[in-house]
């Protein structure tokens, strides 16, 4: 897709997000663009600006080499509470997931009874 004059809204969440969790890894552009197969440092640049929409593809290859899930690159925590405990769920162990799950289907039992 061609680069965009004006940033796409979503797009550049997104962007944000990837160069949130890009720093958050001690990477550069360079360094990701390389490692996540992009080849551009410039693709990846226009992408954290919201100047490039990404695909299913890409955010796949940048969700590999930022160690973290593809759906992680579309979390925006600042937006809901929702979203922000999603994203605190990537510091915790396997084992501190499943008592949260457990916890939150607990949760969601009573919240479908009342």
């Amino acid at each position: 897709m061609p680069r965009r004059r004006k940033p796409h809204p979503l797009a550049r969440a997104v962007g944000a997000r990837i160069k949130e969790l890009r720093k958050e890894k001690g990477l550069t552009l360079e360094k990701l663009a390389y490692e996540g197969s992009l080849g551009s440092k410039g693709h990846l640049s226009d992408l954290e600006k919201g100047l490039a929409v990404p695909n299913i593809q890409t955010l796949a290859a940048l969700a590999e080499r930022l160690d973290v899930l593809a759906a992680d690159l579309l979390v925006l925590p600042q937006d809901d509470e929702r979203q922000r405990l999603i994203d605190l769920t990537r510091f915790l162990t396997p084992r501190q997931l499943a008592r949260v799950a457990r916890d939150v289907e607990e949760l969601v039992a009573r919240a479908k009874r009342s």
